[in-house]
């Protein structure tokens, strides 16, 4: 029993150590991630690959500890390796829930500067390039800008990028942009 217990424990940690070495970490693939999960509010991912590996290396560390330090039933020992291998696995899944605490899944058009307000922090001469900052995805960035059909756009003011190319901006001030639509109005 005890190589039972002492392969199960080298099987979990060469497992973890081949994948901390080829960067396959944790899945996203969770059961009981979140609201929507099978196990509803619980929100640990404790059903993961992560999880189970952690429950195997523990539960063989466990049990082979407890049959070569104590005289302990086999069922005492079984009983005890597995809230070891419990105890890993929530552990493990407290610390992916830390980690992935912050994670958001990414939208396309969160990035998509085209319609994206900003403000000229280095004037625009006439055909010229400036720079305009602004807020996207919550991070403040800024661009090389150049004014729309080669106009001049002075510090300060308040613009939209109307277009973003080759790593131009180019802008025309927000007066200008809605003015079209307010004479609609």
């Amino acid at each position: 029993m005890e190589a039972f217990f002492l392969g199960l424990f080298l099987f979990g940690a060469l497992f973890t150590v081949a994948s901390v070495v080829l960067g396959h970490g944790h899945s996203g693939h969770d059961i009981g991630h979140g609201h929507d999960g099978l196990l509803g509010d619980f929100a640990a991912p404790i059903l993961n690959a992560s999880s189970l590996i952690g429950f195997v290396t523990w539960f063989g560390a466990a049990g082979y500890l407890l049959l070569r330090i104590s005289d302990l039933a086999l069922i005492a020992v079984l009983i005890g390796a597995t809230i070891g291998g419990a105890a890993g696995a929530y552990l493990i899944a407290r610390f992916l829930r830390l980690v992935l605490a912050g994670e958001r899944v990414m939208d396309p058009a969160d990035y998509r500067l085209e319609g994206t307000l900003g403000q000229v922090t280095v004037g625009i001469p006439a055909g010229g390039t400036g720079e305009v900052v602004f807020t996207k995805a919550g991070a403040r960035r800024s661009e090389a800008a150049r004014g729309i059909d080669g106009a001049p756009v002075p510090r300060g003011t308040e613009v939209v990028i109307t277009r973003y190319e080759r790593g131009f901006a180019t802008v025309q001030s927000w007066a200008e942009f809605v003015a079209p639509h307010d004479k609609e109005q």
